[in-house]
């Protein structure tokens, strides 16, 4: 598929799960719905469909907005980091994260690295896995606008093939996912029945 088709393709089905999960009570367990209902999925098209001002400045990009453009990619991927989890509330709940004192972190409040090591043996194998890799290096990357000592951000370049990685990414996560689908009748105006023929 064409990178920029890819890109494309991401954006719908970015939007078509989270109005999908956004209608999800009655047909997901009650403890899910309630985490859906309030986290905020239009954030995470919206933050997606960002990504298309980095796509369009392409090598043009100035340090400054390579930086941006980290914490964007860093933000979506954390996101659905965090709505995997969410999804799956019940699983979570039953052998969650933890703080030093053992108590639970809700999903949507956990740390980016701990949303990182915690998916090891559920959405990768371990921390050799190449997913696990990517995900570490866009976290270590995204950071870099906390900072105020150098950190290696990558070229523009490499930013742009982790786009195109963004979409193996969602394409890993989204079949562990439950099939809503099949179980709504009317879909919310937005949705895009086939997203990869649009």
């Amino acid at each position: 598929m064409a990178k920029r088709k890819q890109y494309e393709v991401l954006v719908i089905l970015t939007n078509n799960e989270a109005l999908i999960w956004k209608e999800a009570r009655g047909i997901a367990p009650d403890s899910a719905a309630d985490k859906l209902d309030d986290a905020m999925l239009e954030w995470q098209s919206e933050l997606t469909k960002t990504l298309k001002i980095w796509i369009d400045k392409g090598l043009a990009m100035t340090t400054g907005e390579l930086i941006l453009a980290r914490a964007n990619l860093g933000a979506v991927v954390e996101s659905w980091l965090k709505f995997f989890y969410c999804v799956y509330y019940d699983d979570y709940c039953k052998n969650p994260i933890t703080n030093n004192k053992g108590k639970m972190i809700e999903p949507e409040k956990a740390s980016f690295n701990d949303l990182k090591d915690f998916s090891c043996g559920k959405l990768w194998d371990d921390k050799n896995s190449p997913e696990y890799v990517w995900v570490d290096s866009v976290q270590y990357k995204r950071n870099a606008i906390y900072s105020f000592r150098y950190r290696d951000i990558g070229t523009t370049l490499e930013f742009l093939d982790d786009i195109n990685h963004l979409y193996n990414f969602v394409d890993n996560v989204l079949p562990h996912f439950p099939h809503l689908e099949d179980c709504i009748e009317v879909y919310q105006a937005g949705y895009v029945m086939n997203p990869y023929f649009d």
